[in-house]
Protein backbone atom coordinates (compact mmCIF):
# COMPACT_ATOMS: atom_id res chain seq x y z
CA UNK A 1 0.00 0.00 0.00
CA UNK A 2 1.36 3.42 -0.99
CA UNK A 3 2.45 5.59 1.91
CA UNK A 4 4.58 8.52 3.03
CA UNK A 5 6.91 8.34 6.03
CA UNK A 6 9.31 10.88 7.52
CA UNK A 7 12.82 11.02 8.92
CA UNK A 8 14.08 13.70 11.30
CA UNK A 9 17.79 14.51 11.19
CA UNK A 10 20.24 14.42 12.83
CA UNK A 11 18.26 12.13 15.19
CA UNK A 12 17.83 9.32 12.67
CA UNK A 13 21.41 9.60 11.32
CA UNK A 14 22.13 8.73 7.69
CA UNK A 15 21.56 5.00 8.30
CA UNK A 16 18.03 4.81 6.81
CA UNK A 17 19.25 6.58 3.66
CA UNK A 18 22.19 4.18 3.37
CA UNK A 19 19.76 1.28 3.74
CA UNK A 20 17.57 2.56 0.91
CA UNK A 21 20.59 2.97 -1.33
CA UNK A 22 21.65 -0.57 -0.48
CA UNK A 23 18.19 -1.85 -1.46
CA UNK A 24 18.41 -0.51 -5.03
CA UNK A 25 18.36 -3.22 -7.68
CA UNK A 26 17.91 -1.40 -10.99
CA UNK A 27 18.32 2.37 -10.85
CA UNK A 28 19.05 5.43 -8.73
CA UNK A 29 18.47 9.07 -9.66
CA UNK A 30 20.00 11.58 -7.24
CA UNK A 31 19.91 15.37 -7.23
CA UNK A 32 22.04 16.98 -4.56
CA UNK A 33 23.57 20.38 -3.87
CA UNK A 34 26.34 19.53 -1.41
CA UNK A 35 27.70 15.98 -1.29
CA UNK A 36 30.69 14.99 0.81
CA UNK A 37 29.38 12.48 3.39
CA UNK A 38 31.71 9.46 3.05
CA UNK A 39 29.13 6.82 3.97
CA UNK A 40 26.69 8.12 1.34
CA UNK A 41 29.34 8.49 -1.34
CA UNK A 42 30.32 4.87 -0.71
CA UNK A 43 26.68 3.66 -0.69
CA UNK A 44 26.00 5.31 -4.06
CA UNK A 45 29.27 4.02 -5.51
CA UNK A 46 28.57 0.52 -4.19
CA UNK A 47 25.22 0.50 -5.99
CA UNK A 48 26.95 1.28 -9.28
CA UNK A 49 29.57 -1.40 -8.69
CA UNK A 50 26.88 -4.04 -8.26
CA UNK A 51 25.27 -3.11 -11.57
CA UNK A 52 22.65 -0.54 -10.61
CA UNK A 53 22.23 2.27 -13.16
CA UNK A 54 23.15 5.35 -11.14
CA UNK A 55 22.81 8.94 -12.31
CA UNK A 56 23.75 11.88 -10.10
CA UNK A 57 23.08 15.54 -10.83
CA UNK A 58 25.20 18.18 -9.08
CA UNK A 59 25.69 21.89 -9.62
CA UNK A 60 28.72 23.00 -11.58
CA UNK A 61 31.67 24.07 -9.47
CA UNK A 62 31.00 27.37 -7.75
CA UNK A 63 27.30 27.64 -8.62
CA UNK A 64 25.18 28.66 -5.68
CA UNK A 65 28.21 29.60 -3.62
CA UNK A 66 28.88 26.01 -2.55
CA UNK A 67 31.84 23.70 -2.91
CA UNK A 68 32.30 21.88 -6.18
CA UNK A 69 31.79 18.41 -4.63
CA UNK A 70 35.04 17.36 -6.31
CA UNK A 71 35.74 14.38 -4.04
CA UNK A 72 32.24 12.97 -4.55
CA UNK A 73 32.45 13.44 -8.31
CA UNK A 74 35.78 11.62 -8.52
CA UNK A 75 34.72 8.71 -6.31
CA UNK A 76 31.37 8.25 -8.05
CA UNK A 77 32.76 8.45 -11.56
CA UNK A 78 35.48 5.96 -10.65
CA UNK A 79 32.71 3.53 -9.67
CA UNK A 80 30.89 3.99 -12.97
CA UNK A 81 28.28 6.53 -11.86
CA UNK A 82 27.08 9.00 -14.48
CA UNK A 83 27.53 12.51 -13.04
CA UNK A 84 26.25 15.61 -14.84
CA UNK A 85 26.04 19.28 -14.01
CA UNK A 86 22.59 20.76 -13.51
CA UNK A 87 21.26 22.84 -16.42
CA UNK A 88 22.33 26.48 -16.56
CA UNK A 89 18.81 27.59 -17.49
CA UNK A 90 18.13 27.39 -13.74
CA UNK A 91 19.99 29.76 -11.44
CA UNK A 92 20.96 26.73 -9.37
CA UNK A 93 19.52 23.30 -8.51
CA UNK A 94 18.73 23.35 -4.81
CA UNK A 95 16.43 20.31 -4.98
CA UNK A 96 17.48 17.31 -2.89
CA UNK A 97 15.80 14.14 -4.14
CA UNK A 98 16.42 10.44 -4.66
CA UNK A 99 14.43 7.97 -6.78
CA UNK A 100 15.01 4.28 -6.07
CA UNK A 101 14.16 1.67 -8.73
CA UNK A 102 11.26 3.86 -9.97
CA UNK A 103 9.40 2.49 -6.94
CA UNK A 104 9.96 5.10 -4.23
CA UNK A 105 11.34 8.60 -3.82
CA UNK A 106 12.86 10.67 -1.07
CA UNK A 107 12.16 14.42 -0.90
CA UNK A 108 14.71 16.03 1.40
CA UNK A 109 15.66 19.33 2.97
CA UNK A 110 19.13 17.98 3.80
CA UNK A 111 22.30 18.14 1.80
CA UNK A 112 24.47 15.02 1.93
CA UNK A 113 27.29 16.78 3.72
CA UNK A 114 29.04 15.17 6.65
CA UNK A 115 28.67 18.24 8.83
CA UNK A 116 25.03 18.80 7.93
CA UNK A 117 23.93 15.23 8.56
CA UNK A 118 25.64 15.25 11.96
CA UNK A 119 24.64 18.69 13.20
CA UNK A 120 21.67 20.19 11.35
CA UNK A 121 17.95 19.89 11.93
CA UNK A 122 16.61 18.52 8.64
CA UNK A 123 13.68 16.49 7.35
CA UNK A 124 13.02 13.79 4.77
CA UNK A 125 9.77 12.39 3.39
CA UNK A 126 9.86 9.00 1.70
CA UNK A 127 6.96 8.30 -0.66
CA UNK A 128 5.85 5.18 -2.50
CA UNK A 129 2.89 6.89 -4.22
CA UNK A 130 3.18 5.93 -7.87
CA UNK A 131 2.41 9.30 -9.46
CA UNK A 132 4.71 11.18 -7.07
CA UNK A 133 7.61 8.84 -7.77
CA UNK A 134 6.99 9.10 -11.51
CA UNK A 135 6.96 12.90 -11.39
CA UNK A 136 10.20 13.20 -9.40
CA UNK A 137 11.79 10.83 -11.93
CA UNK A 138 10.31 12.78 -14.86
CA UNK A 139 11.76 16.07 -13.61
CA UNK A 140 15.15 14.43 -13.11
CA UNK A 141 15.09 13.08 -16.67
CA UNK A 142 14.00 16.46 -18.09
CA UNK A 143 16.71 18.34 -16.23
CA UNK A 144 19.26 15.67 -17.18
CA UNK A 145 18.46 16.23 -20.85
CA UNK A 146 18.06 20.03 -20.41
CA UNK A 147 14.44 19.77 -21.50
CA UNK A 148 11.31 21.57 -20.35
CA UNK A 149 9.50 20.04 -17.39
CA UNK A 150 5.84 20.62 -16.57
CA UNK A 151 4.50 19.21 -13.29
CA UNK A 152 1.08 17.67 -12.83
CA UNK A 153 -0.80 20.38 -10.97
CA UNK A 154 -2.88 18.13 -8.73
CA UNK A 155 -0.13 16.11 -7.10
CA UNK A 156 1.31 16.89 -3.66
CA UNK A 157 4.69 17.85 -5.09
CA UNK A 158 5.71 21.50 -4.96
CA UNK A 159 8.20 22.64 -7.60
CA UNK A 160 10.40 25.70 -7.75
CA UNK A 161 10.32 27.81 -9.78
CA UNK A 162 7.17 26.39 -11.40
CA UNK A 163 4.42 26.45 -8.76
CA UNK A 164 6.18 26.90 -5.41
CA UNK A 165 5.09 30.47 -4.71
CA UNK A 166 1.42 29.69 -5.23
CA UNK A 167 1.46 26.35 -3.41
CA UNK A 168 3.36 27.57 -0.35
CA UNK A 169 1.09 30.61 -0.01
CA UNK A 170 -2.00 28.40 -0.23
CA UNK A 171 -0.58 26.05 2.40
CA UNK A 172 -0.02 28.90 4.86
CA UNK A 173 -3.45 30.37 4.11
CA UNK A 174 -5.08 27.01 4.95
CA UNK A 175 -3.91 27.16 8.59
CA UNK A 176 -6.79 27.65 11.03
CA UNK A 177 -5.38 26.90 14.48
CA UNK A 178 -1.61 26.35 14.51
CA UNK A 179 1.25 26.88 12.10
CA UNK A 180 4.77 25.63 12.78
CA UNK A 181 7.46 26.95 10.45
CA UNK A 182 11.13 26.08 10.36
CA UNK A 183 12.80 27.88 7.46
CA UNK A 184 16.30 28.84 6.50
CA UNK A 185 15.24 32.17 4.95
CA UNK A 186 12.67 34.86 5.79
CA UNK A 187 13.32 37.19 2.86
CA UNK A 188 10.25 37.10 0.65
CA UNK A 189 7.72 39.90 1.38
CA UNK A 190 4.73 37.89 0.15
CA UNK A 191 5.48 34.98 2.49
CA UNK A 192 6.09 37.37 5.38
CA UNK A 193 2.71 38.96 4.64
CA UNK A 194 1.04 35.51 4.63
CA UNK A 195 2.52 34.72 8.05
CA UNK A 196 1.36 38.02 9.51
CA UNK A 197 -2.14 37.50 8.12
CA UNK A 198 -2.24 34.02 9.66
CA UNK A 199 -1.44 35.47 13.07
CA UNK A 200 -4.06 38.19 12.66
CA UNK A 201 -6.78 35.65 11.93
CA UNK A 202 -5.95 33.89 15.20
CA UNK A 203 -3.50 31.18 14.12
CA UNK A 204 -0.89 30.39 16.80
CA UNK A 205 2.51 30.69 15.10
CA UNK A 206 5.76 28.97 16.02
CA UNK A 207 8.44 30.31 13.70
CA UNK A 208 12.06 29.14 13.80
CA UNK A 209 14.99 30.62 11.89
CA UNK A 210 18.77 30.47 11.69
CA UNK A 211 20.73 31.94 14.52
CA UNK A 212 22.05 35.24 13.17
CA UNK A 213 25.68 34.16 13.44
CA UNK A 214 24.92 31.19 11.16
CA UNK A 215 23.54 33.35 8.35
CA UNK A 216 25.63 33.62 5.21
CA UNK A 217 27.49 36.91 4.94
CA UNK A 218 25.98 37.70 1.54
CA UNK A 219 22.45 37.02 2.82
CA UNK A 220 22.60 38.45 6.31
CA UNK A 221 21.19 41.90 5.52
CA UNK A 222 18.07 40.55 3.82
CA UNK A 223 17.64 37.72 6.35
CA UNK A 224 17.76 40.08 9.32
CA UNK A 225 15.53 42.55 7.49
CA UNK A 226 12.85 39.90 7.07
CA UNK A 227 13.05 38.85 10.71
CA UNK A 228 12.84 42.47 11.87
CA UNK A 229 9.79 43.02 9.67
CA UNK A 230 8.05 40.06 11.34
CA UNK A 231 9.11 41.29 14.77
CA UNK A 232 7.82 44.80 14.06
CA UNK A 233 4.47 43.32 13.08
CA UNK A 234 4.23 41.34 16.31
CA UNK A 235 5.39 37.91 15.10
CA UNK A 236 8.18 36.44 17.21
CA UNK A 237 10.80 34.23 15.57
CA UNK A 238 12.99 31.93 17.65
CA UNK A 239 16.20 29.97 17.10
CA UNK A 240 17.24 26.45 18.03
CA UNK A 241 19.56 26.06 21.00
CA UNK A 242 21.30 22.79 20.15
CA UNK A 243 21.13 22.27 16.37
CA UNK A 244 21.85 24.33 13.29
CA UNK A 245 18.54 24.88 11.55
CA UNK A 246 18.66 23.89 7.89
CA UNK A 247 15.42 22.07 7.20
CA UNK A 248 12.35 23.70 5.70
CA UNK A 249 9.03 22.53 7.10
CA UNK A 250 5.47 23.85 7.41
CA UNK A 251 3.18 22.01 9.82
CA UNK A 252 -0.47 23.10 9.73
CA UNK A 253 -2.96 22.34 12.51
CA UNK A 254 -0.91 19.33 13.56
CA UNK A 255 -2.31 17.39 10.62
CA UNK A 256 -0.61 18.45 7.37
CA UNK A 257 3.02 19.10 6.55
CA UNK A 258 5.12 20.42 3.69
CA UNK A 259 8.76 19.31 3.69
CA UNK A 260 11.57 19.97 1.23
CA UNK A 261 14.12 22.42 -0.07
CA UNK A 262 11.84 25.43 -0.64
CA UNK A 263 12.60 28.44 1.56
CA UNK A 264 11.09 31.90 1.90
CA UNK A 265 13.35 33.73 -0.54
CA UNK A 266 12.63 35.09 -4.03
CA UNK A 267 15.50 32.98 -5.40
CA UNK A 268 13.99 29.76 -4.02
CA UNK A 269 10.44 30.56 -5.06
CA UNK A 270 11.11 32.08 -8.47
CA UNK A 271 14.49 31.01 -9.90
CA UNK A 272 15.92 27.79 -8.45
CA UNK A 273 14.95 24.20 -9.02
CA UNK A 274 13.36 23.22 -5.71
CA UNK A 275 11.18 20.38 -4.51
CA UNK A 276 8.89 19.95 -1.51
CA UNK A 277 6.10 17.48 -0.75
CA UNK A 278 2.84 17.76 1.16
CA UNK A 279 1.67 14.95 3.41
CA UNK A 280 -1.12 14.18 5.86
CA UNK A 281 -0.04 10.57 6.48
CA UNK A 282 -0.03 9.83 10.20
CA UNK A 283 3.27 7.93 9.87
CA UNK A 284 4.91 11.09 8.58
CA UNK A 285 3.10 13.68 10.70
CA UNK A 286 3.87 12.04 14.06
CA UNK A 287 7.70 12.30 13.95
CA UNK A 288 7.50 15.78 12.43
CA UNK A 289 5.15 16.95 15.17
CA UNK A 290 7.32 15.44 17.89
CA UNK A 291 10.39 17.17 16.45
CA UNK A 292 8.53 20.49 16.28
CA UNK A 293 7.44 20.21 19.92
CA UNK A 294 10.96 19.31 21.02
CA UNK A 295 12.54 22.12 19.04
CA UNK A 296 10.14 24.78 20.31
CA UNK A 297 10.83 23.76 23.89
CA UNK A 298 14.58 23.96 23.15
CA UNK A 299 14.58 27.35 21.46
CA UNK A 300 15.15 30.96 22.43
CA UNK A 301 14.03 34.32 21.03
CA UNK A 302 16.32 36.02 18.53
CA UNK A 303 17.49 39.39 19.84
CA UNK A 304 17.07 41.67 16.83
CA UNK A 305 18.12 44.88 18.56
CA UNK A 306 21.29 46.50 17.24
CA UNK A 307 23.03 45.68 20.51
CA UNK A 308 21.89 42.06 20.41
CA UNK A 309 22.88 41.53 16.78
CA UNK A 310 26.27 43.16 17.26
CA UNK A 311 27.02 41.13 20.38
CA UNK A 312 26.09 37.82 18.75
CA UNK A 313 28.11 38.43 15.60
CA UNK A 314 31.15 39.68 17.49
CA UNK A 315 30.98 36.75 19.91
CA UNK A 316 31.21 34.36 16.96
CA UNK A 317 34.09 36.15 15.29
CA UNK A 318 32.02 38.04 12.74
CA UNK A 319 32.64 41.65 13.75
CA UNK A 320 33.05 42.71 10.11
CA UNK A 321 29.56 41.41 9.31
CA UNK A 322 28.18 43.34 12.27
CA UNK A 323 29.63 46.56 10.88
CA UNK A 324 28.34 45.78 7.40
CA UNK A 325 24.85 45.12 8.76
CA UNK A 326 24.58 47.84 11.38
CA UNK A 327 27.26 50.41 10.65
CA UNK A 328 30.03 51.35 13.08
CA UNK A 329 29.46 50.87 16.80
CA UNK A 330 28.55 54.10 18.66
CA UNK A 331 32.05 54.39 20.19
CA UNK A 332 33.57 54.31 16.70
CA UNK A 333 31.45 57.12 15.28
CA UNK A 334 33.19 60.40 14.60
Amino acid sequence: MAARTALVLPDSTAAPIVALLASAKASLRLKMMEFDAPELIEAVAAAARRGVKVRVMLNAAGRGGVSDNAAARAALQAAGVEVLDAPHKLSVVHEKSLVIDDQSAMVMSCDWSAAGLAEARDFVVHTTHRHEVDEVAACFDADWLHQRFKPHGRLRLVWGPLNARERVAEFIDAARHTLVVQNARYQDPVMIERLVRAQRRGVALQLMAHAVHRMEAREITTDVGGLRMLDDLGVQVRRLKHHRLHGNILLVDGARAMVGSVNFSPASLDRRRELAIETDDAAAIKPLQLAALHDWSHSRPIDLSEEGLREELQRHGRADDAEHLLGPAPDDES
